[in-house]
């Protein structure tokens, strides 16, 4: 669906139909590390004019790290 024209001749947005969202853990080293992980995050995002962030930093408990791959 386009965007829509109203009498003043100004555009509106057509209402989204379902909303993404993801949730995101992984281990880091530092807050440094993280935050330059988010900054990508946030590049990538910066098409999506309404997209939002959530951004938490949290001690790292046991079960919650993940495995080593290869």
């Amino acid at each position: 669906m386009g965007m829509v024209t109203m009498e003043n001749g100004q555009k509106e947005k057509p209402e989204p139909k379902e909303l993404c969202t993801m949730r995101i853990a992984f281990p880091v080293e530092s807050d440094e590390q993280a935050i330059e992980v988010k900054k990508k995050i946030t590049a990538i995002l910066a098409e999506i004019p309404d997209a939002g962030i959530q951004f938490t930093l949290q001690p790292a408990r046991p079960a919650m790290t993940m495995p080593r791959q290869g």
